[in-house]
């Protein structure tokens, strides 16, 4: 009898113990719902390798939790779907972003929680969903694969774009616009003299052209005084012209024939005269207006109709 009593008590013994080690290890599991941690959910769009489970969920580098589990997203199979269970206290906000991260060269990946403005609210969970979840940012690994996937792509399209540039048809082109110009320096080398010859004889016709125009106010004075000068003689010869007719008709007839003969002649001599005086002053005014007109000459006159 007492022996079958030991064995009932042996049995109940290691019945209570395993009940308890049982009801330890469901108690551990289920730790994300009990008091001291909270479960969260993070998708990530990259690859998690070197991430494992109960590997270091870290706020700004603080230990504050462990990656509880690692699957695919069952929706979204590109994505990877990471459940984290974080101490309670620590302040998941809504701006708040996970980063895959890898510390030191050891290389073992974490989950770094980082961002969170004071101002915004707690994290909760959506209408419809378990946990909350968090955005997650691009790891630094992840942003530089994206920069080179873009790098050649970028050199990719540069390089379609030298091929069409560096077709035979283009390459064709260039040489012959190559050997143009080397014709034209050529060329322009053999008349290098007859270039110096020109530029001499521009600086020379600029010298000529600054010198009449230091002169030509004093050349247009002159045309002044000389029209005024044979206007004054024409008026001074049609005046002596009258005299003499007054004094002709005071005389006899014969003076009368004389001087009908030589008054029209002097008539001539003043129209002349006049004549001179004012193409003096259309030469003098047109001097002032365009100076050039004593290098260049005046305009032909433009053929008239039937010439």
């Amino acid at each position: 009898m007492r022996r079958k009593t030991n064995y009932v008590l042996m049995g109940l013994f290691v019945i209570a113990l395993t009940l308890t080690f049982i009801g330890l290890v469901l108690w551990l599991s289920a730790g994300g719902s009990g008091p001291a941690y909270r479960t969260y959910l993070v998708y990530m769009k990259e690859s998690v390798s070197g991430l494992s489970k109960d590997s270091a969920v870290k706020y700004h580098g603080v230990d504050v939790g462990r990656v509880r589990d690692i699957s695919l997203n069952p929706k979204h199979p590109g994505e990877v779907r990471l459940l984290l269970q974080i101490e309670r206290g620590t302040p998941v906000l809504e701006d708040t972003r996970a980063t895959l991260e890898t510390q030191g060269l050891t290389g073992l990946a974490f989950i770094n929680l980082s961002g969170g403005n004071s101002d915004s609210p707690l994290l909760e969970a959506r209408p419809g969903d378990r946990y909350p979840v968090i955005e997650s940012r691009p790891s630094a690994w992840g942003r530089l694969d994206r920069a080179v996937e873009e790098l050649v792509a970028n050199l990719t399209e540069v390089s379609q774009l030298l091929k069409g540039v560096l077709s035979e048809q283009n390459q064709s082109r260039l040489s012959h616009t190559l050997a143009q110009i080397e014709r034209l320096s050529v060329a322009l080398a053999g008349r290098s003299e007859r270039l110096a010859a020109a530029l001499d004889d521009l600086s020379v016709t600029a010298a000529n052209t600054r010198t009449a125009s230091i002169d030509l106010p004093d050349l247009v004075a002159r045309f002044d005084r000389s029209a005024v000068a044979l206007e004054r003689m024409a008026d001074g010869v049609h005046a002596s012209a009258l005299s003499i007719g007054e004094v002709v008709r005071a005389r006899d007839r014969d003076l009368q024939r004389f001087t009908g003969d030589t008054l029209p002649e002097a008539a001539v001599m003043i129209n002349e005269l006049r004549r001179a005086a004012e193409n003096l002053r259309r030469f003098s005014e047109q001097l002032e207006r365009d100076p050039a007109v004593l290098l260049r000459g005046r305009p032909s006159r433009p053929p008239g109709p039937g010439e």
